[in-house]
């Protein structure tokens, strides 16, 4: 009896060993947004055909990255910030590898070397490094109490700072106001500086950026447009205790947060050979310039453009996942939407903004509600859209673009929504 079951054990071993020998090894660089829900979605799809290795160089991985703002605002908690269950993963078979960096991608021998020492060999390899905050060339930022914003290791430290500090922003995109905005309901005096001479100027024009302005004014955000810092003063511990403005004034600076956009990471790409401009070139199956690598995120390129909102990233996964399964799928550059998650602050923004001297504009105010909105349509199509205050047909605007629906015959009621124009669609 004892050998029937010795040998049943050693049966039940082969066929492991036999299964996992007909597994390929996904090695994923990146514990990201892309790269945590990349590893997530493929154990759920081709779980038995992989051997999925996730590698972040963060503390923690899996996490929500667009809820950062949230988290320093206090509007949430930390239960509220994973993106996918990593424990639940783990428990499945993928080996989560976090706060250790890789160091080197080699190609020809299709492995990666980790900073623990560690080398791992790969089957298919997707580079998901995503990017770091920009720092703006200004003498002095190299100041350690200078930083960005990107990670959940930033906003632990922004929540660290005692009560009614000083603190200067740097960038008036969407970024930089929800830092602006999260520092300011801890206590803190907020200046933001900004080199356009309105908010969010790649997703607003001037009209709705002006009622954003006031509304963030009255949370007491203080604000310096179209200008930028001329240089950092130190104190002598070395630290920044002071900013010079173009106009010769002097602010108290205890913290200064780098909002001023992000840089894809690609020194692993570019040290391994990868093909690179502004970031990890890609085809549309989400292929690099080397077979079995694919790149996906904030650290790739398609068409000469780069990707730092949610829904395209999202669409990449779902294409590389077919691409993995041997599928056919393409990646396309759709308009996305934009949001600012800022509580008290409703504004919606997607496609064309700046119009041509073809498009019309269809505008709408209401300055006693706070509320705004212009319509850019083409030819008959609509190809922009800005709400502020009320954004209920966000999405339905939304869905007019990617549909390109004629809206020719809903001109004169289609600032007014959805309910105005449905009964008279075809």
């Amino acid at each position: 009896m004892l050998n029937l079951v010795r040998q049943a054990n050693t049966v039940r071993q082969a066929n492991t060993v036999r299964q996992a020998s007909k597994q390929r090894r996904l090695v994923i660089v990146g514990g990201g947004m892309a790269g945590s829900k990349l590893a997530d979605e493929v154990l759920k799809a081709h779980g038995d055909d992989y051997q999925i290795i996730l590698i972040g160089e963060e503390r923690q991985v899996g996490y929500n990255r667009i809820m950062l703002s949230s988290l320093l605002a206090s509007d949430i908690t930390h239960l509220d910030m994973p993106l996918v269950d990593v424990d639940a993963m783990q428990k499945n078979g993928v080996n989560v590898i976090s706060n250790t960096p890789v160091t080197s991608i080699n190609v020809a021998a299709k492995s990666v070397s980790l900073a623990s020492g560690q080398d791992i060999d790969y089957d298919q390899l997707v580079v998901a490094t995503g990017s770091r905050a920009s720092i703006l060339p200004i003498d002095g930022a190299e100041a350690p109490n200078v930083m960005g914003f990107r990670t959940w290791q930033d906003v632990e430290r922004m929540t660290q700072l005692e009560t009614c500090q000083s603190v200067c922003v740097i960038g008036g995109g969407l970024l930089g106001l929800e830092a602006a905005v999260g520092l300011a309901k801890r206590g803190h005096k907020v200046t933001v500086f900004h080199r356009s001479n309105w908010l969010l100027n790649r997703q607003l024009d001037a009209e709705a950026a002006e009622l954003l302005l006031t509304r963030l004014k009255q949370m007491g955000i203080e604000f310096r447009l179209g200008e930028s810092p001329v240089c950092f003063l130190h104190s002598e511990d070395g630290l920044v205790n002071q900013l010079l403005s173009q106009d010769g004034s002097v602010l108290n600076v205890d913290l200064v947060v780098m909002a001023a956009g992000i840089t894809p990471e690609v020194t692993l790409a570019k040290t391994a050979g990868l093909a690179t401009n502004r970031a990890i070139l890609v085809d549309e199956q989400m292929k690099t310039s080397h077979a079995d690598v694919f790149a996906l995120g904030e650290c790739c390129e398609f068409e000469q453009q780069t990707f730092g909102l949610v829904a395209p990233i999202w669409t990449q996964i779902n294409v590389l996942i077919k691409v993995l399964a041997g599928e056919v799928a393409r990646f396309e550059i759709e308009p996305t939407p934009i949001k600012l998650k800022v509580s008290g602050v409703n504004l919606f923004s997607v496609g064309r903004i700046q119009p041509s001297d073809e498009d019309r504009c269809i505008f709408f105010k209401d300055v006693g509600a706070n509320h705004y909105r212009k319509l850019v349509v083409n030819d008959g199509l609509l190809v922009g859209a800005i709400l502020y205050g009320n954004v209920a047909d966000g999405s339905w605007y939304f869905q007019l673009i990617q549909n390109k629906t004629n809206v020719s015959d809903m001109l004169d009621l289609l600032v007014f929504g959805e309910a105005y124009c449905r009964p008279q669609v075809a």
